[in-house]
């Protein structure tokens, strides 16, 4: 075999190996996730908690549908996105899910921030539901373009209008996927954690110290993830839009580097229920209640249908940590 095929090779074994192991494991966090805030009463009464939940939901129709669609096409040499409306959806879902979930991450540093400061007030279920309303609504119409857009002329999923693509090269990536968004999440998670390390010398309640000295550090490990897993893709994105090559080698390891770095990405989107269960105890704990309940809870109902007389032992389940 040549290098060139050698690195073609390589980047459909990396699409497949590394795209799925992402997606699975991205989607089974993402269900944890959403289980742990919305089971627990300590999250289903915190904004920043509710954030998270949505950023979970996001993330997991990114891995289903983008990444899949990705692992199928560059993976496994299908034809799926040499079709028209496959390449639309795939990328209308891609767009979509990134901006989405990185605004609900910026939504959910700045909740934090404020639910420590003077203005807590502006911290509440009502104002996050409606934020997550309209911002879905609104990405959901911006990305709108994409299904105009892009398009499989030649069997290459590809931007058919050349002004679109210098937008996106020039705005969309760097600036909406990059620079904007972890420009906010690293401001606001910064400052939360400077307000979480003050409270402990204010009058507050304990339990609610607890739930957002963790609640900040979470958002704060998950800001680092996700920035240092996009920082990497943008910077050679950029980089590609500079280098012009017709070497067949060249291209080749372009599109290896690139496959690594766009998987890297999009384990921006799998890798925090890892990360909060990494840094945090607490969310470890959580963890281990929320499944021993629910398997006292399965048990519970097993010996209840069982054809017997005998008494089912009573297990009391003691309530939120």
């Amino acid at each position: 075999m040549s290098t060139h095929e050698i690195l073609i090779f390589a980047t459909r074994q990396v699409n497949i190996y590394f795209g799925l192991s992402i997606m699975i494991l991205g989607v089974i966090g993402g269900i944890f996730n959403i289980i742990i805030f919305t089971t627990l009463k300590t999250f289903r009464e915190t904004t920043c908690a509710f954030y998270l939940t949505a950023v979970s939901v996001v993330n997991i129709i990114q891995l289903l549908i983008a990444l899949f669609v990705r692992v199928l096409s560059d993976g496994f040499s299908t034809d799926i996105k040499k079709t028209s409306w496959v390449c639309k959806i795939q990328i209308y879902i891609s767009v979509w899910c990134n901006l989405v979930s990185t605004t609900y991450v910026c939504l959910a540093t700045i909740d934090q921030f404020l639910s420590m400061s003077h203005y807590r007030r502006f911290s509440n279920l009502r104002l996050a539901q409606r934020c997550i309303f309209i911002t879905g609504i609104f990405w959901g119409l911006y990305s709108t373009c994409s299904l105009i857009y892009w398009d499989a002329p030649f069997g290459i999923c590809m931007i058919i209008n050349s002004n679109f693509a210098t937008y996106v090269n020039r705005f969309q990536l760097p600036i909406l996927y990059g620079v904007l968004p972890l420009t906010t999440m690293i401001t606001f998670s910064l400052l939360a954690f400077y307000n979480a390390r003050t409270l402990i010398s204010r009058q507050i309640n304990i339990v609610r110290l607890s739930r957002d000295r963790q609640l900040t550090v979470m958002t704060l490990v998950h800001v680092v993830f996700v920035t240092i897993t996009t920082l990497p893709y943008i910077i050679y994105f950029i980089y590609l839009l500079n280098q012009t090559t017709n070497e067949r080698e060249q291209i080749a390891r372009n599109n290896l580097i690139y496959t690594i770095l766009v998987l890297i990405l999009y384990s921006s989107y799998a890798g925090s229920f890892y990360i909060y269960s990494c840094v945090s105890k607490r969310f470890r704990q959580q963890l281990i209640f929320v499944i021993s309940n629910a398997c006292i809870k399965q048990y519970q109902q097993w010996t209840n249908k069982r054809g017997n007389n005998q008494i089912a032992p009573g297990i009391e389940i003691i309530g939120d940590i």
